[in-house]
């Protein structure tokens, strides 16, 4: 486990200990209940703040951390086992407690106390653990293998025994020729590495395992390291005997799965303060704009046909889909009709640009050059698909056409309503500048950044700049 990731687990253990350290205080409460002096919940808790029980504090949140981490069971499947290691570390941590309160003559229920906080702590961990499971359940991590012998089979083999409900294999590369593979992974078999930029730009891969002897195979090791890297892929490696140290950007994890963790550090540390800003700034938006999101939505089913959002596909954080909600600014049949104007698209590049596009509605046209279509995507920054700032959410069919797999690097971020592109010349740029102001928001990133862009976003919505 390299630094960083030990640094991240030690702050989420020490928020851990002090939910653990709050059950305790919630079962001497519930287990005091009747028996509560004049004073209430506050007086009680006054009392009870010495110098003893600071102290039992810092140790018990230490004890909770070392006691799962000592009964935890590495194998992420197996529910039943880590529960059950779930259950002893609530245990040991029921006989600490006890033991402090008996040691110190506390008066009153000290085995009520003990009990409702043993209920408590393996109810809190299980319900956490099962949360957790569930939503890797429901978003795989997809993986390829770099390799087909000893180590790449080891390597599926732990991804089927261990890994099954988090993790899925997409299939294994080598420049080997197919006849000397394993049936099994020969059946599996997606290309050699020379064709692993076009399998990235075509497929939706999260991670790259590495499993080759790096004595003989350094070369082809880091030349799959250089196009995940360029294309925004992490990299894990089979640990062995022979590893050596590939040339690598410092934030890629070197050990086999570390990135399947729920809560890694970039999340942790960057993205859940975007997430926070994402959900105040998106609740206080839909709530100031809702006579407004009521008046457009009313002036659209006036003014057209069919409904009043548009809702379409679109590609999110790690090319997953998801639906993009706008006000319809078109007529009802516009995606039917778009093959029909496909020859007159004035944009270079995968995208499809018309100025005067004779699918737009007459509301339509203000809507966009307001801006006001887009309001509603505060919902999808609301339900986790979108952000309020970060490239634009690309179509699958623009997608489609992309031809260069670093271009998929773009997906390393949530999509925005908002962005450099859109405070830059918006449809009056180019799309190569699009895609370079998209990188260069992703290398630059900062919450001062954002800042700097919404306050944009509002000068260039005052003046229309750009808008088609």
């Amino acid at each position: 486990m390299n630094e960083r990731y030990a640094k991240l687990s030690g702050r989420l253990a020490g928020i851990d200990g002090l939910v653990a350290f709050a059950m305790v205080l919630g079962a001497a409460l519930y287990g005091n209940s009747g028996r509560l002096p004049p004073g209430g919940v506050h007086q009680f808790l006054q009392i009870r703040v010495t110098l003893a029980n600071a102290i039992f504090a810092v140790l018990f949140m230490a004890g909770w951390t070392f006691f799962f981490r000592a009964f935890s069971r590495p194998e992420p499947s197996h529910i039943a086992r880590r529960i059950i290691g779930i259950v002893k570390a609530c245990a040991a941590m029921t006989g600490v407690l006890g033991f402090y309160l008996y040691v110190t003559h506390t008066k009153g229920p000290v085995v009520r106390i003990s009990l409702i906080f043993f209920a408590a702590s393996v109810i809190y961990k299980i319900s956490r653990l099962l949360f957790r499971t569930w939503i890797s359940a429901r978003d795989p991590q997809l993986v390829i293998i770099l390799g087909s012998g000893r180590r790449a089979i080891k390597a599926w083999r732990e991804i089927r025994t261990q890994y099954h409900s988090t993790v899925r294999l997409l299939g294994f590369v080598d420049d080997r020729p197919i006849g000397e593979m394993a049936p099994d992974v020969a059946a599996r078999y997606l290309g050699t590495i020379d064709d692993l930029s076009y399998l990235l730009l075509r497929n939706v891969v999260d991670e790259i395992v590495i499993a080759m002897p790096m004595k003989s195979c350094y070369d082809k090791a880091q030349q799959a390291v250089d196009i995940a890297e360029k294309v925004g892929v992490h990299v894990a490696f089979m640990q062995d005997m022979y590893t050596t140290t590939l040339k690598q950007s410092p934030h890629r994890d070197q050990e086999l799965f570390s990135d399947f963790v729920p809560f890694h550090e970039h999340y942790v540390t960057r993205q859940a303060v975007k997430r926070v800003f994402d959900v105040v700034g998106s609740l206080i938006g839909l709530i100031l704009f809702a006579p407004l999101l009521l008046l457009v939505a009313l002036a659209i089913k006036l003014t057209s046909k069919g409904p009043v959002l548009f809702v379409q596909e679109r590609y999110g954080f790690r090319r997953r889909l998801f639906h993009m909600y706008k006000f319809r600014s078109m007529v009802k049949n516009a995606p039917e009709l778009m093959a029909q104007l496909e020859q007159q698209n004035e944009a270079a590049g995968p995208i499809f640009k018309i100025r005067r596009d004779p699918r737009i509605t007459p509301l339509g046209r203000f809507l966009r050059a307001s801006s006001l279509d887009e309001l509603p995507q505060l919902l999808n920054v609301l339900l986790g698909h979108m952000s309020l700032v970060g490239p634009r959410p690309m179509s699958v069919r623009d997608v489609s056409l992309f031809g260069e797999a670093a271009l998929m690097r773009r997906f390393t971020v949530k999509p925005g309503i908002t962005g450099l592109w859109q405070v830059s010349g918006r449809s009056s740029l180019g799309f190569d500048q699009w895609i370079k102001l998209d990188f260069n928001y992703i290398d630059d990133w900062s919450l001062g950044l954002d800042f700097w862009i919404l306050a944009r976003t509002v000068k260039a919505v005052v003046k229309r700049t750009g808008a088609v």
